[in-house]
Protein backbone atom coordinates (compact mmCIF):
# COMPACT_ATOMS: atom_id res chain seq x y z
CA UNK A 1 0.00 0.00 0.00
CA UNK A 2 0.87 3.32 -0.15
CA UNK A 3 2.94 4.64 2.90
CA UNK A 4 2.76 8.43 3.39
CA UNK A 5 6.13 9.56 4.84
CA UNK A 6 7.58 12.73 5.32
CA UNK A 7 9.30 13.02 1.97
CA UNK A 8 6.30 12.68 0.22
CA UNK A 9 4.42 15.24 1.95
CA UNK A 10 7.61 17.45 1.53
CA UNK A 11 7.45 16.95 -1.82
CA UNK A 12 3.66 17.55 -2.75
CA UNK A 13 4.28 20.74 -0.70
CA UNK A 14 7.64 21.53 -2.64
CA UNK A 15 5.30 20.86 -6.28
CA UNK A 16 2.12 23.38 -4.64
CA UNK A 17 5.35 25.73 -3.99
CA UNK A 18 6.66 25.49 -7.35
CA UNK A 19 2.77 25.79 -8.91
CA UNK A 20 2.37 28.84 -6.93
CA UNK A 21 5.73 30.23 -7.64
CA UNK A 22 5.07 29.56 -11.26
CA UNK A 23 1.73 31.15 -11.42
CA UNK A 24 2.98 34.54 -9.90
CA UNK A 25 6.40 34.46 -11.50
CA UNK A 26 6.14 33.00 -14.95
CA UNK A 27 2.24 32.30 -15.73
CA UNK A 28 1.48 36.37 -16.06
CA UNK A 29 4.02 37.12 -17.70
CA UNK A 30 4.27 34.44 -20.04
CA UNK A 31 0.17 35.24 -20.82
CA UNK A 32 1.04 38.67 -21.15
CA UNK A 33 4.11 37.75 -23.26
CA UNK A 34 1.85 35.60 -25.67
CA UNK A 35 -1.04 37.97 -25.99
CA UNK A 36 0.84 41.07 -27.11
CA UNK A 37 2.16 38.38 -29.50
CA UNK A 38 -0.63 37.31 -30.60
CA UNK A 39 -2.12 40.80 -30.93
CA UNK A 40 0.89 41.89 -32.85
CA UNK A 41 0.18 38.67 -34.99
CA UNK A 42 -3.35 40.17 -35.67
CA UNK A 43 -2.00 43.77 -36.20
CA UNK A 44 0.31 42.26 -38.80
CA UNK A 45 -2.85 40.43 -40.69
CA UNK A 46 -4.90 43.29 -40.90
CA UNK A 47 -2.25 45.58 -42.10
CA UNK A 48 -1.32 42.78 -44.74
CA UNK A 49 -5.07 42.79 -45.47
CA UNK A 50 -5.02 46.51 -45.75
CA UNK A 51 -2.23 46.51 -47.61
CA UNK A 52 -3.93 43.77 -50.29
CA UNK A 53 -6.80 45.84 -50.71
CA UNK A 54 -4.88 49.47 -51.51
CA UNK A 55 -2.90 47.02 -53.96
CA UNK A 56 -6.17 45.95 -55.71
CA UNK A 57 -7.11 49.26 -55.79
CA UNK A 58 -3.94 50.60 -57.19
CA UNK A 59 -3.99 47.26 -59.39
CA UNK A 60 -7.81 48.40 -60.93
CA UNK A 61 -6.40 51.84 -61.08
CA UNK A 62 -3.42 51.04 -63.31
CA UNK A 63 -6.01 48.33 -65.13
CA UNK A 64 -8.05 51.71 -65.81
CA UNK A 65 -5.45 53.88 -66.86
CA UNK A 66 -4.05 51.18 -68.73
CA UNK A 67 -7.54 50.74 -70.98
CA UNK A 68 -7.68 54.89 -71.20
CA UNK A 69 -4.42 55.14 -72.62
CA UNK A 70 -4.78 52.09 -75.46
CA UNK A 71 -7.68 54.21 -76.08
CA UNK A 72 -6.12 57.14 -76.80
CA UNK A 73 -3.26 55.63 -78.68
CA UNK A 74 -6.13 53.69 -80.69
CA UNK A 75 -7.23 57.46 -81.47
CA UNK A 76 -4.04 59.02 -82.15
CA UNK A 77 -3.83 55.92 -84.63
CA UNK A 78 -6.89 57.03 -86.48
CA UNK A 79 -6.36 60.52 -86.36
CA UNK A 80 -2.93 59.41 -88.30
CA UNK A 81 -4.27 57.03 -90.25
CA UNK A 82 -7.41 59.50 -91.43
CA UNK A 83 -4.37 62.71 -91.68
CA UNK A 84 -2.14 60.12 -93.92
CA UNK A 85 -5.32 59.54 -96.14
CA UNK A 86 -6.10 62.96 -96.31
CA UNK A 87 -2.52 64.00 -97.44
CA UNK A 88 -2.66 61.12 -99.84
CA UNK A 89 -5.84 62.64 -101.64
CA UNK A 90 -4.72 66.06 -101.27
CA UNK A 91 -1.57 64.86 -103.16
CA UNK A 92 -3.63 63.26 -105.73
CA UNK A 93 -6.10 65.69 -106.33
CA UNK A 94 -2.84 68.21 -106.75
CA UNK A 95 -1.24 65.86 -109.18
CA UNK A 96 -3.90 65.75 -111.17
CA UNK A 97 -4.14 69.77 -110.85
CA UNK A 98 -0.69 69.79 -111.87
CA UNK A 99 -1.49 67.54 -115.09
CA UNK A 100 -4.65 69.64 -116.02
CA UNK A 101 -2.15 72.71 -115.97
CA UNK A 102 0.73 71.15 -117.92
CA UNK A 103 -1.81 69.95 -120.52
CA UNK A 104 -3.62 73.43 -120.84
CA UNK A 105 -0.03 74.88 -121.09
CA UNK A 106 0.86 72.28 -123.65
CA UNK A 107 -2.44 72.67 -125.81
CA UNK A 108 -1.95 76.46 -125.58
CA UNK A 109 1.78 75.70 -126.90
CA UNK A 110 0.60 73.49 -129.56
CA UNK A 111 -1.99 76.32 -130.74
CA UNK A 112 0.23 78.96 -130.45
CA UNK A 113 2.77 77.07 -132.59
CA UNK A 114 0.28 75.76 -135.35
CA UNK A 115 -0.89 79.84 -135.24
CA UNK A 116 2.95 80.04 -136.10
CA UNK A 117 3.40 77.77 -138.70
CA UNK A 118 -0.04 78.69 -140.27
CA UNK A 119 1.67 82.38 -140.47
CA UNK A 120 4.90 81.39 -142.44
CA UNK A 121 3.15 79.01 -144.66
CA UNK A 122 0.78 81.94 -145.62
CA UNK A 123 3.97 83.80 -146.36
CA UNK A 124 5.67 81.38 -147.72
CA UNK A 125 2.49 80.42 -149.88
CA UNK A 126 1.75 84.20 -150.77
CA UNK A 127 5.80 84.38 -152.50
CA UNK A 128 4.86 81.24 -154.54
CA UNK A 129 2.13 81.98 -155.60
CA UNK A 130 3.32 85.15 -156.40
CA UNK A 131 6.32 83.89 -158.12
CA UNK A 132 3.55 81.45 -160.02
CA UNK A 133 1.70 84.19 -160.76
CA UNK A 134 4.48 86.35 -162.17
CA UNK A 135 5.55 83.46 -164.35
CA UNK A 136 1.99 83.05 -165.67
CA UNK A 137 1.67 86.84 -166.39
CA UNK A 138 4.93 87.00 -167.84
CA UNK A 139 5.27 90.42 -166.98
CA UNK A 140 6.87 92.02 -163.56
CA UNK A 141 4.67 93.00 -161.01
CA UNK A 142 4.21 95.97 -159.12
CA UNK A 143 4.33 95.99 -155.42
CA UNK A 144 0.97 97.47 -155.19
CA UNK A 145 -0.61 94.65 -157.24
CA UNK A 146 1.40 92.34 -155.05
CA UNK A 147 0.33 93.10 -152.39
CA UNK A 148 -3.41 93.11 -153.18
CA UNK A 149 -2.95 89.34 -154.82
CA UNK A 150 -1.39 87.95 -151.25
CA UNK A 151 -4.32 89.64 -149.45
CA UNK A 152 -6.46 87.87 -151.29
CA UNK A 153 -5.15 84.70 -151.14
CA UNK A 154 -4.77 84.76 -147.40
CA UNK A 155 -8.10 85.63 -146.94
CA UNK A 156 -9.22 82.51 -149.05
CA UNK A 157 -6.47 80.54 -147.38
CA UNK A 158 -8.25 81.98 -144.00
CA UNK A 159 -11.77 81.31 -144.87
CA UNK A 160 -10.66 77.39 -146.14
CA UNK A 161 -9.84 76.54 -142.75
Amino acid sequence: MLEFNATLLAQIADFIILLIFLRLVAYKPLSKLLANRSEHIASNIAAAEQERQEAQQLKAGYEAEMRRARGQAQDIVQKATKAGEDQALEIIESAKNEAVRIKDAALAEIAREKQKAVVELRDQVASLSVLVAGKIIGKKMTDQIQHSMIKDFIKEAGELQ
